[in-house]
């Protein structure tokens, strides 16, 4: 081979192939139909699974408090332990336990992981100065619900509607449907009562994503999230979904204080057994270690049931709001600003959880892709979306202002409306045709009259929505009674009703 052929086999080698569309993940969530003896097995394994992460959490803890002493000694460089490390810790560890030795070495290094990947979101939070993040420690067993086989394979496939786990056996898949794109990761979680096997998978965008054409006729839009509306698009139309957990609160409150009262009984018991325990000086269990009896277990079945029936309503109408905007729009722009500072004020903190702002923002931009853009929160040297006007000029509001009035410009109009062409404005530089059609060519003299004409306008559609409401109430139960054509008469009056006109009095 002369010296031409090996520099170009050289440059072959160093070629980096790069995928031609970009790539998303998608994760397909498929329910497990398993018999009370795999639901065992699976059980066992998510056991022996949680202890091994306890394990090590508490090594990393021990080392941490090792290498601060040594720090402040300053008899040695301290050495932290890291990911290749506790690698070597799960081989020992396999070796000595005989539970821990059944579960498969990929599933045992990926409880690693998921400590070093815990350690390093802490240190990322505490460099950007972020509170409420702490690292990995030792946990409950019911906050434990999860293991992962870390590549799809020999170890961990599905094949005609059974997912086969090595060292656990076959299981049956309910519902199963074709998984596109390259299977990356098999997770078995405990969830909602039932056990769930959720496949990730990689597919390139413009299989999964439906991307505009050249001659796709689509307007662009913008949308203001919300409390009063979930969103609010620059068209004007309002997407108000269900409140499930305002619907489901009473059924909730119930179920839950009956759950109280169980626990609470569960506590006087346990004072009882202590009290036995020290009189006889043996050393009582804690109350943790107690199993639960059958009541309380059903009772915790009822009131899971109740959050899960809340969170399907919730995401149903999550996907068809996600999925209108993506059939609707060519591109869409929404704020990129957190829900944080709304569940923290314990005046919206209940409204915000039970809209779930975060999780809809999450939907769009999967539904989209690179379709969906995000906005900041202002315009430099302008101001705060919601507190200015399209024009640039400076509108001061509060919550409880939901009508925008500018005194440049002469726009009346929904704040929300307003605030969702701006930010259509920012992120592709036009607003929508139906932000001036209620008040077209409004000039800032006729602002007052303007305010007054769609109070009363909206007084009027009141006032007719209640007489519809009324009359449908007539029907149904005054039917047969002189009304004198819908008119209230004095027979229909009580005594109290008349002594307070004055008649008859």
């Amino acid at each position: 081979m002369s010296l031409d052929d090996t520099s170009k086999a050289k440059k072959r080698k160093s070629r980096i192939r790069k995928p031609k569309h970009p790539m998303v993940s998608r994760a397909y969530r498929l329910r497990l139909d398993v018999a009370k003896p795999e639901a065992e097995r699976l059980a066992f394994t998510l056991d022996s699974c949680w202890r091994l992460r306890n394990a090590l959490a508490g090594e990393r803890i021990e080392n941490r408090i090792q290498c601060r002493e040594q720090k402040r000694q300053g008899t040695k460089d301290p050495h932290y332990i890291n990911r290749a490390d506790q690698y070597n810790t799960v081989k020992l560890y396999a070796v000595k336990d005989v539970e821990w030795a059944k579960l498969h070495r990929q599933v045992r290094q990926n409880i690693a992981v998921r400590i070093d990947e815990g350690y390093k979101r802490y240190f990322e939070a505490l460099k950007e100065g972020r509170e409420n993040v702490r690292a990995p420690g030792i946990i409950d067993r019911k906050r434990y619900r999860s293991f992962t086989y870390p590549q799809y394979g020999s170890a961990a496939f599905i094949r005609n509607s059974k997912l086969h786990l090595s060292g656990l056996g076959d299981f049956h898949v309910r519902g199963y449907r074709k998984i596109r794109g390259l299977k990356k990761t098999v997770t078995v979680k405990w969830m909602q009562g039932h056990w769930w096997v959720i496949v990730v998978a990689m597919i390139q965008e413009k299989d999964q994503v439906t991307l505009p054409g050249s001659d796709d006729m689509r307007p662009v839009g913008g949308g203001d999230t919300g409390l009063c509306a979930i969103l609010t698009d620059s068209a004007g139309k309002k997407y108000d979904t269900p409140k499930a957990f305002a619907e489901n609160q009473a059924k909730l409150r119930t179920a839950q204080k009956k759950l109280s009262r169980q626990f609470e009984a569960r506590k006087k018991e346990h004072a009882k057994i202590v009290q036995v325990a020290k009189a006889a000086w043996v050393k009582p269990l804690p109350l943790k270690e107690i199993p639960y009896s059958n009541r309380l277990k059903k009772q915790i079945v009822s009131v899971a049931r109740i959050h899960t029936r809340i969170e399907n309503i919730r995401d149903y109408h999550h996907k068809k709001t996600a999925a209108e905007i993506a059939s609707k729009y060519k591109a869409y722009a929404i704020e990129d600003h957190g829900v944080q500072f709304m569940i923290r004020n314990r005046k919206q903190a209940k409204a915000a959880s039970d809209r779930a702002i975060g999780k809809q923002k999450q939907l769009i931009e999967s539904k989209l892709g690179s379709r969906y853009h995000t906005t900041g929160t202002s315009r430099p040297g302008i101001g705060g979306n919601s507190q200015t006007c399209v024009c640039g000029a400076s509108v001061p509001k509060t919550l409880k202002d939901r009508i925008h009035i500018c005194h440049t410009c002469g726009l009346v109009a929904d704040r929300d409306h307003v605030s969702a062409n701006i930010i259509q404005f920012i992120a592709f530089g036009s607003i929508s045709s139906t932000l001036y059609q209620r008040h077209p060519g409004r000039r800032s003299i006729d602002v007052e009259s303007s305010k007054q004409g769609i109070a009363k306008a909206d007084r009027v559609s009141q006032g007719n929505l209640a007489l519809e409401f009324s009359l449908k109430r007539q029907s149904l139960h005054l039917a047969g009674r002189n009304t004198n054509g819908g008119e209230p008469t004095l027979e229909d009056k009580t005594s109290g009703h008349l002594h307070f006109i004055g008649v008859g009095a």
